[in-house]
């Protein structure tokens, strides 16, 4: 379809650099809402296949019964433009979606697509088809919000325990407020008649708004088989409609949440069998200690783990190097206890348990073997805070964007690629400084105010975007380096095909062998990088070469020689005005074209060339070809690209290894892939199938470790493809190029343990999963 300009300048933008930029967020999503994301997509596409087959038949039905001609051409004409627009809409609709899914993972996404992202809420009403558009739009999004309230509303609940951002209606990515704008930005702004318009509104209502129901079932019965809020209640406040900019709606809106956010420690509870649950006020509902011990209460216990994480001081290292267990936690506690006077107190059973959890979830942080052993030192050292933080917020396990669980999140990444140092060389690590720094601060400032959460995490993540800008400029060299190498081994590739071919069934004499392959050859080779092997300027030079050939080894006759006197001149300005293009060395050229007038008079005087020839067919040069010589190029005289300095390597590389030989003998190229080609099979007999699937699905910018021949492990990240050579191209966290595999070498080395992938998921959403995955165990 065609967007008009009025339209266009609403329509959300999917693509360029932001497209690629939440692309690389999606990457790093919890497994979870990656299964959500797919089982989305999967039910939607259907529904939208079957809206874009009934408004074909719509629209033609009312161009059957238009009442004149004009009005029955609009129908037709919406018809066909709706038909040649349909691939683009569908993949700008899903990519809506996806742009949703990465706002929620990176709200720094969120504030630069604000810049243009203008939704049906603020479509301003400057004329009758935008209030249209307006009122279609809001009434198809009140309509479901109300009918599914409560789906919806349990759907957002539990995306929201998986990413950072708080999430409610108008931001969840496949609400129904998304789905609408998901349209609107593409099927609705066209030069469509309104009429036409007024009924794809109507038809996708009926098709897609009202089947979102069934969709968000699978939904939440997805979320509830990974154990995320599996036993969420019908909130409360489902049967009050809210408007969506009201004030009091976020009030509200955050009371539901952080009730389905308290739903999460309750279920955490019954899973490790704790008999009771506590009421809303947190009173003691059982006891660690002995009957009828006084109990504890949580304020109190607040202050003896404060005075606990003063003693995990900065300088105490070693006394945190492994995670406290809930006894030695106990222990602590007693003995903080006795000495503050309060020994015949004892735990509630809701904190015991938190403190429980905090523990589980701890050994699992530092028996992760995706992060290096001092990171987790490190981290372990959070343990007691982050105790602290879920005793007093009991919404904590359900919160997926409270401060605490970012921070701790962002610093686990960070660190996923981070290698294992020396003392001395961690002193002077600017990652693990900033770690330990940002650690030692949260043990030493932390008591009741989670803003220093907030604080360290905004820090935290500007001295990452400052390290990775630092990274991305070595990385981009480091592509742009590959890049150039494999244009300039296809390059070579061609040119050698080319001159093999050309030269096939012919003895070439030594002198014009050697002007072809150490000459000739590398003016072919600039060209074919430059403008391409189809390119008409080195179709001329290929021509240039089978007339040299021609000219050495024609058989003289009378005619031919007539011929040949005429050739000569133009050939020899031909070379030598390419050879000039690429500045070749005017002394070697001087040397070349002297034996090649020497072997000219031979062939020219019907001698015979001093080098032995063999028997050979001499087709005479095509003469479609023009024989007027080029004017020389001054595009050389350019400065060099990064690609370009590569290429010009390459060509003074391939100067030593002549293309063309005196002798013919089998293809250097084809001689090249019958060696390798005993690899590649043995590679591709011994990989099985799934494991080369897994390779194929890679994706740029995921973490591996790496096992050296010499036993020494390290860690990079997924550079690049290069589509040419299928080279993988591995950096590490600089961006400096540590590994390059092939396709076979990377599924061989993943196969044998080799090569190991890395979990770049969420790491405190990770140790939950396990926890609560152990806990179901445990009890069955």
């Amino acid at each position: 379809m065609t967007e008009s300009s009025n339209s266009s300048d609403k329509v959300v933008k999917i693509g360029g650099n932001r497209n690629r930029s939440a692309s690389g967020v999606l990457t790093r999503m919890p497994a979870a809402l990656h299964q959500m994301r797919e089982k989305a997509k999967s039910k939607l596409a259907p529904l939208l296949g079957r809206f874009f087959e009934q408004a074909d038949d719509a629209l033609f039905s009312l161009a059957d019964q238009a009442s004149n001609n004009h009005e029955q051409n609009a129908y037709f004409d919406s018809m066909r433009a709706l038909r040649l627009s349909r691939k683009s809409t569908e993949d700008t609709f899903f990519a809506t979606i996806d742009k949703g899914l990465a706002q929620l993972l990176d709200p720094a996404l969120e504030q630069e697509s604000e810049e243009v992202d203008e939704s049906i809420d603020s479509l301003s009403l400057v004329g009758k088809e935008e209030l249209e558009d307006l009122v279609a739009g809001e009434s198809m999004m009140k309509r479901a919000n109300e009918e599914f309230a409560e789906k919806i509303q349990h759907l957002n609940l539990r995306i929201d325990q998986l990413v950072p951002v708080k999430v409610y209606n108008e931001n969840n990515p496949v609400g129904p407020a998304a789905i609408c704008n998901a349209f609107f930005g593409t099927a609705a702004h066209n030069d469509l008649e309104i009429k036409a318009r007024l009924v794809l509104y109507k038809l996708f209502d009926r098709t897609i708004m009202q089947a979102l129901g069934g969709v968000y079932d699978q939904l939440n019965e997805m979320f509830v088989e990974a154990n995320i809020l599996p036993s969420l209640s019908s909130p409360t406040a489902k049967k009050k409609p809210r408007p969506s900019r009201a004030g009091g709606a976020s009030a509200s809106r955050g009371a539901e949440l952080d009730e389905g956010a308290e739903q999460v420690l309750n279920s955490l509870r019954e899973l490790m069998g704790s008999a009771q649950v506590s009421d809303e006020t947190g009173s003691q509902v059982g006891q660690t200690g002995t009957v009828g011990a006084n109990t504890l209460r949580s304020e109190d216990l607040l202050g003896l783990l404060t005075l606990a994480q003063r003693q995990a001081a900065p300088d105490q290292t070693a006394a945190v190097a492994t995670p406290a267990t809930p006894a030695q936690i106990s222990t602590m506690l007693t003995e903080l206890l006795q000495e503050s006077g309060k020994g015949d107190n004892a735990i509630n059973q809701v904190d015991a348990d938190v403190i429980n959890l905090v523990s589980m979830m701890f050994e699992f942080i530092l028996d992760d073997r995706n992060l290096a052993s001092s990171m987790k030192v490190l981290l372990g050292k959070l343990q007691i805070p982050l105790v602290k933080v879920a005793i007093a917020d009991k919404t904590f396990f359900g919160k997926g964007g409270h401060p605490a669980r970012r921070l701790l999140n962002e610093m686990a990444t960070a660190a996923l690629g981070w290698q294992e140092l020396t003392e001395e060389k961690r002193e002077k690590d600017a990652l693990y400084q900033k770690v330990s720094v940002t650690v030692d601060r949260v043990l030493a400032e932390y008591e009741k105010n989670v803003d220093i959460f907030d604080e360290l995490l905004l820090d935290f993540r500007g001295f990452q975007e400052r390290d990775k800008r630092r990274a991305k400029i070595l990385e981009q060299r480091t592509i742009d380096a590959e890049d150039g190498k494999a244009r300039s081994q296809r390059a070579r590739a061609e040119v050698d095909a080319a001159l093999e071919e050309i030269s096939a069934g012919h003895s070439v004499p030594q002198a014009a062998a050697e002007l072809l392959s150490t000459a000739w050859a590398n003016v072919l080779f600039v060209t074919c990088l430059k403008e391409g092997a189809d390119s008409e300027n080195f179709n001329q030079q290929i021509q240039t070469a089978r007339q040299l050939i021609w000219s050495v080894t024609v058989d003289m006759t009378p005619e031919k020689r007539q011929k040949l006197l005429k050739l000569v001149p133009r050939l020899l300005t031909k070379l030598r005005t390419g050879l000039e293009e690429i500045a070749f060395n005017p002394y070697q050229m001087g040397k070349l074209f002297k034996s090649l007038e020497k072997l000219h008079l031979q062939v020219l005087r019907g001698q015979a060339p001093v080098e032995p020839a063999q028997a050979a067919s001499h087709p005479e040069p095509q003469a479609e070809a023009p024989l007027v010589p080029a004017p020389a190029s001054k595009a050389a005289q350019a400065e060099p690209t990064v690609a370009e300095r590569v290429h010009r390597e390459a060509i003074q590389e391939r100067s030593t290894t002549p293309a063309v030989k005196p002798v013919q003998t089998e293809p250097t190229s084809q001689q090249s892939v019958s060696a390798d080609a005993p690899v590649g099979e043995a590679a591709q007999e011994t990989i099985d199938g799934q494991t080369l699937a897994l390779v194929s699905n890679l994706s740029q910018g995921a973490w591996f470790e790496m096992t050296a021949a010499t036993g020494e492990s390290y860690r990079c990240r997924l550079a690049a493809i290069i589509k040419p050579t299928g080279k993988y191209i591995f950096v590490n966290r600089t961006g400096m190029k540590v590994a390059e595999k092939s396709k076979e070498e990377l599924a061989i080395s993943m196969r044998d343990g080799k090569i190991r992938l890395l979990d770049d998921g969420m790491l405190f959403d990770r140790a939950l999963e396990s926890v609560i995955g152990n806990l179901r165990q445990s009890r069955s």
